[in-house]
């Protein structure tokens, strides 16, 4: 009796500390959803999960699914904003989110700030699920309380998960999802019953309603369930007869997900003809839709669902867009790209754990790689085959995310070291204590964190630029800092975000042109050209640019940074013509 007291008592304090955790989590998320302005996407995300509401329709935003901004919209449906649909339009590979999304900023003005924290704070519980899940696996696949701990730290305080998970993006919450439906899948093929498969099914569906991404599954699970009943064959664990079970089960898992992903586009457009639709992307348009064969048959999908995929593809087909890395500009992507990402971008403490996780497969028998533990390495690496597999361009480093919690689940592994000695305890500790520490350090600049061998947060530009860095996020901090100098003026301001600062009474115009870029290069009157006295502020995007629009700002020391990614620069007449006279330009 008194030893199932204690394992009572163990139990319970385990789960309060993931409770904690999550709790710690969650705060994090919010305050920082406070600190930060709309980001390049938040605005237009809003705007579209308004849309479905307000209009009952789904094309604004349609390459991803509608759930999370649905989601985001409910409260700021509930206490009011104004709303214009006058741009929108239809149409192939037509995009008016944006400028949907910009005008809803400025015809809500500062107030939109408010409606996006609102929206933001919404979602927070799409982030701890993530974190629950991870807790969960892991804690089951090693056998160990400390094993389930462990991944969920990691969750909670990975620089990556806190720095999306405070935004209305879909990346977090397709990897919370994507664990789910993954979790719930290695529970049907332990014990197929009627009960998993449909739970599965449903897990999957949701999954795929956060984010396409996960549409893969539907040709890795059955690449999983044959490996995985296959093996269990040849083990004589499994009665082979018993496959025409499981293959009707995987058949009403996949006519779950499709039913469920129907359902809430309300059908809108779904089991239309073959033939209705034009296809934009190379990969859609292989299969000739006006063939009199096959123009007839139902697509059982929503129409909008489809014609968003089709897009979304025609996007990454597209070559020509500037992808960056390492101080490398170029018209085409990187397929280590999201390596390289993964190694400047995730802190050092997680990334040793993950190490010495890697390492302990060879290390003892007891620690080899387990069949259970192929539902968990498979999903993952897909993610990082998929995109990186696109290299059209790179611009986001955040289609990473939806891996991130298998690999912190894969690192419960290491309580295998931890069995052998207390060293191994206290070196774990350590690292992840170093792991947390280090993305505390940087808190709430989490989206713009980079690890301490790659310089942190200021030489983060010389690795990676766009989302991984400058996202439009500090445009509250500048205007902070204005506020409290109002005797300053800007005479030049460019950012890089989804909306005019005049919206939130920012007004500036554009810094003064670099002679060397593709417009400064048309100018006929050389004293328009920069450097030009005065106050600027530029982001971190728009300072390192491929176009060299503003490259001559790097040659001045900024006077302060705003939040971590807007430089603001003071330039005397006297540091004017310094510059002025070195690049050949005529001084004052």
């Amino acid at each position: 009796m008194e030893k199932t007291n204690d394992s009572v008592r163990k139990i319970s304090g385990v789960y309060f500390f993931v409770i904690i955790l999550l709790f710690v989590h969650s705060l994090l998320l919010g305050y920082a959803a406070t600190r930060h302005s709309p980001t390049a996407l938040e605005g237009p995300l809003l705007a579209a999960g308004v849309s479905h509401w307000e209009l009952g329709r789904y094309e604004l935003y349609r390459v991803n699914p509608p759930l999370v901004r649905m989601v985001a919209a409910i409260p700021v449906m509930l206490v009011g904003c104004e709303t214009n649909w006058t741009k929108f339009v239809d149409g192939p590979r037509t995009r008016p989110e944006y400028a949907i999304g910009s005008q809803f900023i400025e015809i809500n003005g500062e107030h939109s700030f408010w409606l996006m924290t609102l929206a933001r704070w919404v979602c927070i519980p799409f982030s701890l699920i993530g974190g629950l899940y991870c807790f969960f696996w892991s804690r089951e696949l090693y056998r160990s309380d400390i094993a389930g701990l462990i991944a969920v730290i990691l969750w909670c305080f990975d620089p990556l998960i806190l720095g999306n998970g405070e935004l209305i993006t879909n990346d977090v919450t397709a990897a919370s999802f994507g664990l789910v439906a993954c979790y719930y899948f290695g529970r049907w093929l332990k014990s197929p019953s009627w009960t998993n498969c449909i739970i599965a099914g449903f897990a999957f569906a949701f999954a795929i309603l956060a984010k396409t991404t996960w549409l893969f599954l539907f040709g890795l699970y059955p690449i999983m369930t044959i490996l995985w009943f296959g093996i269990k064959s040849w083990r004589g664990e499994f009665i082979t007869k018993h496959f025409v079970i499981i293959g009707t089960q995987i058949f009403l898992m996949f006519f779950i997900v499709l039913w469920i992903i129907n359902a809430f586009y309300g059908f809108d457009g779904s089991f239309e003809k073959y033939g209705s639709y034009s296809f934009v992307s190379k990969k859609c348009s292989i299969i000739d839709n006006k063939n009199p064969h096959i123009s007839f048959l139902p697509v059982p999908l929503p129409r909008q669902f489809l014609i968003g995929l089709d897009t979304q593809i025609s996007d990454f087909e597209h070559f020509g867009q500037m992808s960056y890395l390492a101080g490398q500009w170029r018209n085409r992507g990187w397929r280590y790209y999201y390596v390289y990402g993964l190694l400047v971008k995730e802190t050092h403490g997680m990334q040793i754990l993950l190490l010495l996780s890697i390492i302990s497969i060879f290390c003892w028998k007891k620690a080899c790689l387990s069949l259970d533990e192929i539902i968990l390495i498979l999903p993952a690496l897909s993610v990082l085959f998929i995109v990186s597999s696109q290299v059209a361009f790179n611009t986001h480093f955040r289609y990473i995310v939806p891996m991130m919690g298998f690999i912190f689940i894969f690192i419960g592994r290491i309580t295998f070291f931890m069995e052998q000695k207390t060293i191994w305890n206290i070196i774990v500790a350590f690292l992840i204590f170093l792991s947390t520490f280090s993305s505390l350090l940087n808190y709430p600049h989490s989206l713009a964190y980079f690890n301490e061998l790659s310089g942190g947060i200021k030489n983060g530009h010389k690795h990676l630029l766009h989302s991984a860095i400058d996202w439009g996020q500090d445009l509250t901090y500048l205007k902070k800092w204005l506020d409290s100098h109002p005797e300053i003026k800007l005479n030049g301001l460019t950012y890089h975000g989804g909306f005019e600062p005049s919206a939130i009474g920012i007004d500036s115009p554009k810094p003064p042109l670099d002679r060397n870029s593709e417009m400064g290069a048309t100018k006929t009157n050389l004293m328009e050209i920069g450097p030009l006295p005065g106050w600027y502020a530029l982001s971190t995007n728009l300072l390192y640019n491929y176009n060299k629009e503003c490259e001559y700002f790097q040659k001045f020391k900024p006077v302060h940074i705003a939040g971590v990614t807007i430089f603001i620069f003071h330039i005397t007449p006297e540091d004017a013509n310094r510059i002025r006279k070195e690049l050949g330009l005529p001084i004052f």
